[in-house]
C-alpha cells in the first residue's frame, strides 16, 4: 500500500472515528454508561457499537477511551486517543 493510500485509510477511519465519538457526544442521554465503538478491521469502518451484537469480526473499543472534557466541562472528542487507534489499524 502506498503512504497516499495509507494516509487516505487513516484519515477516512480517523474520520468515521470522530463521527460516532460526536454522535455519541450529542446523545449521550440515549446510552448506558458502557458505551462502545465498533471497528471493522477489514473494512476499516467505525460506528457506535449495538450492545445486542458482540461480533468476533469487529474491534471494540470504551466510548469514554475517546473523550474529553474542555476546561468548562463540556465533552469533546479526544482527538490524541483517536489517532493512537486508527494508527493501530495502518502501522
Amino acid at each position: 500500500m502506498s503512504t497516499s493510500d495509507t494516509d487516505l485509510k487513516y484519515s477516512a477511519l480517523v474520520n468515521a472515528i470522530t463521527k460516532a465519538v460526536n454522535s455519541f457526544i450529542a446523545n449521550e442521554e440515549d446510552y448506558d454508561g458502557d458505551v462502545q465503538l465498533a471497528i471493522d478491521p477489514v473494512n476499516l469502518t467505525a460506528e457506535i457499537a449495538d450492545p445486542d451484537d458482540d461480533l468476533p469480526t469487529l474491534d471494540y473499543y470504551q466510548m469514554m477511551d475517546m473523550v474529553r472534557a474542555d476546561a468548562d466541562g463540556h465533552w469533546l472528542p479526544d482527538t490524541e486517543a483517536i489517532a493512537d487507534i486508527a494508527a493501530d489499524y495502518l502501522a
